[in-house]
């Protein structure tokens, strides 16, 4: 469908609390097309809004950002839930640009600045909003299509492992005792191994998922966040007798369930990877410019020199970890986690005495600079990929 046919069909919901103002905004809709006022739908609040959304299907809304008690972005809110495919385009002044990048950030496909509007402005904001909101919807359900494969996928596959197991174990109570002893060491070993397949196949799974999650960022408290980490491995932290110390950590902005997988998995395999001795985990921060340093230092084997960029990569290991159980998909989450806050992820170790895993996160940004809050969340908030 070409845009002129597009602009023709359009059945507009217009949110603006100013009747006399609205009115100019209509006199614009319908300039753009032969139809006249009976496709603009105007209502002064968001109950008349919800209302409407609820009797009638629109192709685009445009909400006066102005409304009283910031009730405009509520309804963003409102309309991203229960009516998801219909694109926003929010009005707004050059000194409240800033709610502009905020209300995007809530899930409006564009903004307008009142007083500037012209036919060729408003015609593009229409169709590019309807366009972006058409390749959003397609987007997710490729996305769950994706999904819905790789779980079955992952149930298929790990069904017949459940079945090795338990065939395994019956062979060894029956018959047992008329086996070699090489025989039977090796029907011993074949549940392990059905377990390290079943691991794997559970890692590849969450590891395909992320890469479909949308970022949810906020200012986050990582002392929070590690606190209910700690309770996630307090069984691992206890039987390893492991030490934890936590220094002062800054407040970061990021994700606060996508930087729990990331301290599971490195105070995970801090307390893994160690020999002859306990853990002993320290985790701190410092300031560098735009950016937090997160620093999680352990006593741990170590890791060469040359593994310590490949190790990032999936299903990679280092080779001084043979020895011990692991699929080679934690620090690759962990890198693809940080990489979608814009951060970066290295790692510095010497020799066996332990290694220091590095990574970089946003820091908040002040309340009183919404619109760079809004420009930063516009550009990067986005799909892993």
């Amino acid at each position: 469908m070409n845009v002129d046919n597009q602009l023709e069909k359009l059945k507009v919901l217009l949110v603006k609390a100013k009747t006399e103002r609205a009115k100019r905004v209509i006199a614009q809709l319908n300039e753009i097309s032969n139809s006249k006022n009976d496709r603009v739908t105007h209502v002064t609040s968001t109950d008349e809004a919800c209302d409407c959304l609820k009797k009638d299907n629109y192709s685009v809304v445009f909400l006066d950002l102005s409304l009283p008690n910031n009730s405009a972005l509520d309804l963003i809110s409102v309309i991203q839930k229960t009516s998801p495919a219909i694109p926003i385009i929010v009005l707004s002044t050059w000194e409240n640009e800033a709610l502009c990048y905020t209300a995007i950030q809530k899930g409006a496909q564009d903004y307008l600045i009142k007083g500037e509007i012209s036919k060729p402005l408003l015609s593009r904001a229409i169709f590019h909003s309807l366009e972006r909101k058409r390749q959003i919807q397609s987007l997710a359900l490729q996305i769950d299509n994706l999904q819905a494969f790789a779980r079955a996928a992952s149930h298929d596959l790990k069904a017949p492992l459940g079945n090795i197991k338990m065939i395994s174990e019956i062979v060894i109570d029956e018959a047992g005792n008329q086996m070699e002893s090489s025989v039977r060491e090796m029907l011993h070993s074949l549940p392990s191994i059905a377990g390290r397949l079943k691991k794997l196949i559970d890692d590849l799974l969450e590891f395909s998922m992320l890469g479909h999650k949308s970022l949810h960022r906020e200012q986050i408290s990582l002392d929070k966040v590690l606190n209910s980490v700690c309770q996630l491995l307090e069984l691992q932290i206890r039987d390893q007798n492991a030490t934890i110390d936590i220094d002062h950590l800054d407040n970061v902005y990021a994700d606060s369930d996508l930087m729990a997988t990331v301290f599971q998995n490195l105070i995970g395999n801090a307390c893994k990877y160690v020999k002859d001795h306990a853990p002993v985990i320290r985790i701190s921060t410092k300031n560098e410019d735009q950016f937090v340093v997160v620093m999680v230092e352990d006593n741990g084997i170590g890791i060469p020199e040359k593994e310590q960029q490949r190790i990032f990569n999936p299903l990679v290991r280092a080779v001084n970890t043979c020895d011990y159980e692991g699929t080679g998909l934690g620090l690759a989450m962990v890198k693809k986690i940080i990489e979608a806050h814009q951060g970066k992820v290295w790692v510095e170790s010497s020799g066996n005495k332990g290694s220091t895993f590095f990574f970089t996160l946003p820091k908040p940004i002040p309340q009183t600079n919404h619109k760079l809050q809004g420009q930063f969340e516009m550009n990067h908030t986005r799909l892993l990929d």
